[in-house]
């Protein structure tokens, strides 16, 4: 039989609790104790079937938790390696990437995005995990304690048939029922992916909202839901070094009201991959902003000696915030940006913005012109 324990004795691979559930699940009841040392299984339906599971306790309880595997494994006419996986899925959430495209096709992946693939999906849970403490765009620096150890925990479960399909496992711990613990109370992990799923959503609906209204802005409610930079560029890593995979997240739960017995699913196409660069630039305050008509006064003007090229500061608004833009100006556009500086004109002109958290500037100007006053308005 395959070794399904790590070597630590105190720190199996499947919990007692999570074999505990399986059986219930399984039509198996518990109908009876050995004083502290296991407890008796049976079954309605077949009298002759028996299984003790030890307590962690017990001084012979991994080879007593061997011998229980395989009663429960040769009932079934199963590998004891198949009750582990189920038993601990039971009690776990799962996280499913399923990566879309032709190259992935027979279920193989280029080894570079296969390890980046995996490293990505660590990346998504640590940054659904962080701002399950604190709601920012961006995260840097080292994750809370809570945060790592729950990060710890997980597992990469087997790959599936259908493209390339990875699994992350994350067990639930039961909450200690302690003397004034709040009834309500949920395990960490849980929280965890409630705070994944919601963030997932609130990324789908702004996404949405974006295709509509064309403003970042619509992003700045799903940071609020726990999206960030980092959730961001972990979901990019699942499109491939080129970003040029489409892809579905599945996140299956524990049987609950947070899933209501049904998996949540996510899919990102093409589309939604190009929109994830753009908002986690977004969430950096490094992003560009194109097609965009610029007006206002010029406030600074500087040209190098000898030079027919020159640099113009504009004092406009973008998406509702004062910014002051820089714009490279030549020849006749610098002379007529000059008598218009002189002249208290405003002015206008048309590009992409590059936007950064402190500085902006017009890309590729062109239509530059004097307005009038009322032209602003």
């Amino acid at each position: 039989m395959t070794d399904i324990f790590r070597h630590d004795r105190r720190d199996p691979q499947l919990s007692v609790d999570q074999l505990h559930s399986y059986l219930q699940s399984k039509q198996w009841y518990q109908d009876g104790k050995i004083r502290s040392v296991a407890t008796i299984w049976h079954r309605h339906d077949d009298l002759d079937a028996e299984v003790l599971i030890p307590w962690p306790s017990a001084k012979d309880y991994l080879p007593r938790m061997k011998q229980a595997l395989s009663a429960v494994a040769e009932y079934e006419g199963r590998n004891p390696s198949d009750i582990v996986r189920d038993a601990v899925r039971l009690l776990s959430n799962v996280i499913t990437v399923r990566v879309i495209h032709d190259d992935t096709s027979d279920g193989t992946i280029p080894i570079n995005d296969g390890v980046l693939l995996i490293a990505k999906a660590k990346e998504l849970l640590s940054a659904a995990a962080q701002s399950l403490y604190a709601k920012r765009r961006q995260f840097s620096g080292a994750a809370p304690k809570e945060a790592k150890s729950y990060l710890d925990t997980l597992m990469l479960g087997q790959t599936e048939i259908g493209s390339y399909v990875v699994n992350v496992i994350a067990p639930i711990q039961p909450v200690s029922n302690l003397p004034g613990s709040p009834a309500e109370a949920v395990p960490l992990a849980q929280a965890v992916t409630l705070n994944l799923v919601a963030s997932l959503d609130a990324l789908t609906k702004a996404s949405e909202a974006y295709e509509d209204v064309g403003n970042f802005k619509v992003f700045d409610t799903a940071v609020l839901a726990g999206a960030s930079s980092n959730m961001c560029d972990a979901l990019l890593g699942f499109s491939g070094e080129k970003h040029h995979r489409a892809f579905e997240i599945t996140v299956s739960g524990t049987s609950g009201p947070m899933f209501e017995c049904e998996s949540r699913k996510f899919a990102f196409n093409n589309r939604h991959v190009e929109l994830l660069e753009k908002v986690s630039g977004y969430y950096k305050d490094d992003y560009v902003l194109p097609q965009r008509r610029l007006t206002g006064y010029i406030t600074k003007l500087s040209r190098p000696k000898d030079e027919i090229s020159g640099t113009i500061i504009i004092d406009s608004v973008l998406a509702g915030i004062e910014r002051k833009v820089r714009v490279e100006l030549s020849g006749d556009d610098y002379h007529m940006a000059v008598l218009a500086h002189d002249n208290s004109r405003p002015v206008r002109v048309d590009g992409d913005v590059h936007v950064k958290s402190k500085t902006a500037q017009l890309l590729n100007p062109v239509n530059f012109g004097v307005l009038g006053t009322e032209d602003m308005f």
